[in-house]
């Protein structure tokens, strides 16, 4: 049996894999007598703190029992990363989730978490989390009707596709699909994909059942 095999396919692992497809990356380095095994989810210094303290860290102790992380901030103190060093936890995202180690390219939900609703359940919740916003906008100029929207920006197509395929066949719930170029100073240009879902009762059966 090896080593990371002992990791089950929980409602925290679920959720602690929609932080990893949000913010998190692996880097797997066979080299050495030992190897580099580090996992790191990555926030806003400011914005993300309560985020990463109150919710990642919990999430990934329940999940792999991995307590402590490491810190790194960036030279301009603009975004904070929490590193765990864990070839176990690692390898068992690299080769039984297949998350991509390194840049994440060919990003997909895991297929087991697909085929389980409620582990998509937990899955989508935090993927809101990380690469989406739940709030309110006005369909007339004068503002004095607010409606809700939920919006999940990714420049992983695939997985906005996986996911609008568990909110349709799964969960009923109606939504829109579109894609944007995205500007990034200094490195060019990226697509991004929209998922967008604006009715109210849609909203409220996101609400209730994730």
């Amino acid at each position: 049996m090896s080593a990371f095999s002992k990791f089950l396919l929980s409602p925290d692992v679920a959720a602690e894999t929609g932080i990893h497809i949000g913010d998190g990356g692996l880097s797997i380095k066979r080299v050495g007598p030992h190897g580099s095994y580090q996992y790191e989810v990555t926030g806003h210094a400011l914005e993300d703190q309560l985020y990463l303290i109150g919710t990642v860290m919990p999430t990934i102790s329940a999940a792999y029992d991995l307590q402590r992380p490491g810190y790194y901030i960036n030279p301009e103190q603009t975004w904070i990363s929490l590193r765990y060093q864990s070839k176990a936890v690692a390898l068992f995202k690299h080769e039984t989730l297949g998350l991509p180690n390194g840049r994440k390219r060919n990003l997909s939900i895991p297929e087991p978490m697909c085929n389980d609703p409620r582990l998509m359940r937990h899955l989508g919740r935090e993927l809101l989390s990380t690469d989406g916003v739940l709030g309110f906008y006005s369909a007339s100029r004068n503002g004095a009707h607010k409606y809700p929207r939920i919006q999940l920006k990714m420049a992983a197509g695939h997985v906005i596709e996986q996911f609008s395929n568990f909110l349709r066949y799964e969960l009923g719930i109606s939504f829109l699909r579109r894609t944007e170029l995205v500007a990034h100073r200094g490195w060019g240009i990226s697509h991004q994909h929209i998922l967008q879902i604006s009715r109210s009762e849609d909203v409220d059966t996101w609400r209730r059942e994730i």
